[in-house]
């Protein structure tokens, strides 16, 4: 394993069981022991205690042990008291020490095993490690694992990487709490890391064969495209605060003459002042943020990108891209308040829809809603015919489309035709629209009026933004061409997958370990799941093999070699979303293998219900889609 041309070079191990002394905090409740202490104390130990911390004449006794001076003196010098009190008040703590000694040093021997420079810091680290290519930290610098400790190593990390703006450090969050996988979407927020560059680790695994190498190789492997990210990201955080202040300067130019002249344009096309200025500023600020020759060079930098060499994935079940599709196509909500007073109740972009709350056939009937599916319509009427007062257009026109629950079985019967990846009713129901380009409607004022609040149960839950609403009135009236559209990100779902294979007894089992992934929807979905399970994973695996069916056998072997793995947990394999069981499918030597099923959203219970049906299916992957909007 060569990562030194990756440019990873030294590494330091950062935990509060390198201090050489503890915090009042880590001794927790010893008040006995101390009063012990002090009931014991003879002639000499009085005159010791003279010699170390005349001070302590000065303080009573319940004082003395919350002064962190003292505490640090009396256990440098705890060998030159009589008796064993003392050795009892720190004897939890080094009991601690020693215990942590064994993964630092397990830790050390590692690295440096893979010709890294290693050095090692206590909770003080800041200055230590921030040269450091690779930093494993402590998730809690306390032996309490109590917040203050956990927010010390977050803040410590924060300022390294404020000052390393350029070349931030790759980054191992290690602990022996349980919680640690959950607790590592924290982590990474709060510090501002990017995935691609953190790695986790449990304290009891670094002893594993292999685990803390691989770790590190996979973050150096990549280091050079999450560099490049990092970059990207650093240099629009700047960019647009720099390009703020340029916008800001143009439209203080801008006075009360100026706005009267425009309000008088405005006039005779019934658009309100308020929401052109709103425009005009955003156009200002972009165009001012196009500017910035470092978020230019540094998104020119991403084209090199290797997109074909996909790292492992990692905190997956924290992605949530759709929240990025949705701002890219969605005006803010806010934004509506600005529309004009007169005119059609509605905008160009604005999508009508039944409330959740109030739908049901006696509200439907007798309106555009009538029907069993759950429809939604888009206005399509240009803005400017909708507000002149009286309005130019005499009514407006829809475009119907059908609402369906978000989830990768939905995404895939709406993927192919014309469709909004993403629409939110409410905060609680989130959904997919396929647009029917064959189904259009007009409807009057008079009529639309009664279907909004306060006559009617419809409402408005979004406006597509106006490049959005165009491109989709251009592929419903024209196939001559088209507005060009920002092409939307793929759509992810978190998935949990419970594993199971069969027993010699034909009994489906779980493995140990829950896998958590994303399924990628696009023109080929795939599957994969997040790296940090992949040894949990392959331990238990092997464990299987022992016991599972002999028919499954030889799947559960192809699943461990390292082509299977890299599949599962970095590529992603292919996978149809169908309601019944999918075979899973890794890459073999020339050729694709059957590893297993795939099942989602129902249990391997109800689809294998026949025990022939899954004694030799091999790995029975169990998918479940967590809640839309988490």
């Amino acid at each position: 394993m060569d990562i030194q041309h990756n440019g990873v070079a030294t590494a330091i191990i950062v935990d509060d069981g390198v201090d050489p002394s503890p915090l009042v905090s880590d001794l927790g409740n010893v008040d006995d022991e101390w009063s012990v202490f002090w009931a014991d104390l003879t002639a000499e130990d009085k005159a010791l205690l003279d010699e170390i911390y005349p001070e302590h004449k000065d303080l009573d006794a319940e004082a003395l042990i919350k002064d962190q001076t003292f505490v640090t003196l009396a256990f440098e010098r705890r060998e030159e008291f009589s008796g064993n009190a003392l050795g009892n008040v720190f004897e939890a703590f080094l009991g601690n020490q020693q215990q942590v000694r064994k993964f630092i040093d397990a830790a050390a021997a590692k690295l440096d095993g893979i010709g890294l420079k290693v050095s090692e810091v206590g909770r003080d680290f800041v200055t230590a490690a921030k040269e450091a290519d690779l930093i494993i930290v402590d998730l809690f610098l306390g032996s309490e694992q109590a917040e203050g400790d956990k927010e010390r190593s977050i803040s410590g990390l924060k300022e390294i990487l404020k000052d390393r703006a350029g070349n931030p450090p790759m980054v191992i969050l290690t602990s022996a709490h349980n919680s640690l996988h959950d607790l590592r979407h924290e982590f990474r927020d709060k510090t501002g890391l990017l995935a691609s560059g953190f790695r986790t680790i449990k304290k009891s695994e670094i002893e594993e064969d292999g685990l803390l190498e691989q770790l590190v190789f996979e973050l150096s492997e990549h280091r050079g495209d999450a560099l490049k990210l990092w970059a990207f990201l650093k240099s629009w955080e700047t960019g647009i605060s720099q390009a703020l202040q340029r916008a800001q300067s143009e439209v203080r130019k801008l006075d009360l003459e100026d706005l009267s002249h425009v309000k008088q344009m405005l006039s005779s096309e019934g658009v309100p002042l308020g929401g052109y200025m709103v425009d005009i500023m955003d156009a200002v600020l972009a165009h001012e943020l196009e500017a910035e020759q470092g978020v230019i060079d540094a998104a020119i930098a991403l084209n090199s990108l290797e997109a074909t060499s996909f790292p492992p994935n990692s905190i997956t079940g924290n992605k949530n891209t759709l929240e990025v599709v949705r701002k890219t196509l969605f005006v803010n909500e806010k934004r509506r308040q600005l529309d004009p007073s007169g005119g059609f109740p509605v905008s160009l972009g604005d999508i009508l829809a039944i409330s959740p709350d109030a739908d049901g056939p006696d509200v439907r009937n007798g309106t555009i809603f009538e029907g069993e599916e759950r429809r939604v319509f888009l206005v399509l009427t240009p803005l400017c015919d909708l507000v002149r007062d009286p309005p130019k257009a005499k009514r407006v026109l829809l475009l119907a489309g059908t609402f369906h629950d978000h989830g990768a079985l939905s995404f895939k019967a709406v993927a192919n035709g014309v469709h909004t990846p993403v629409l939110d009713l409410n905060e609680e129901l989130r959904g997919i629209v396929k647009w029917d380009l064959k189904h259009i409607e007009t409807i009057g004022s008079d009529a639309l009026t009664n279907l909004l609040p306060p006559h009617g149960s419809c409402f408005v839950p979004a406006r597509l933004k106006e490049h959005t609403a165009i491109a989709l009135q251009q592929k419903l009236l024209s196939d001559l061409g088209r507005v060009g559209e920002l092409k939307t990100m793929p759509s992810m779902f978190p998935i949990r997958c419970v594993v199971y294979f069969t027993n010699s007894h034909r009994e489906l089992v779980p493995l140990a370990t829950n896998l958590d992934g994303i399924l990628v929807g696009e023109s080929s979905n795939r599957l994969a799941f997040d790296a940090a399970h992949r040894f949990g994973f392959m331990k238990e695996v092997r464990a299987a093999i022992a016991e599972v069916y002999e028919t499954s056998r030889a799947k559960l072997q192809s699943t461990l070699a390292p082509s299977a793995l890299d599949a599962l947990f970095t590529t992603g394999v292919e996978y149809k979303s169908d309601a019944k069981p999918k075979p899973c499918k890794v890459p073999g030597d020339g050729a694709s293998v059957e590893i297993g099923k795939i099942i989602i959203n129902e249990s391997a219970q109800d689809a294998f219900q026949d025990v022939n049906q899954h004694q030799g299916a091999g790995l029975i992957f169990e998918l479940s889609e967590g809640p839309a909007n988490v």
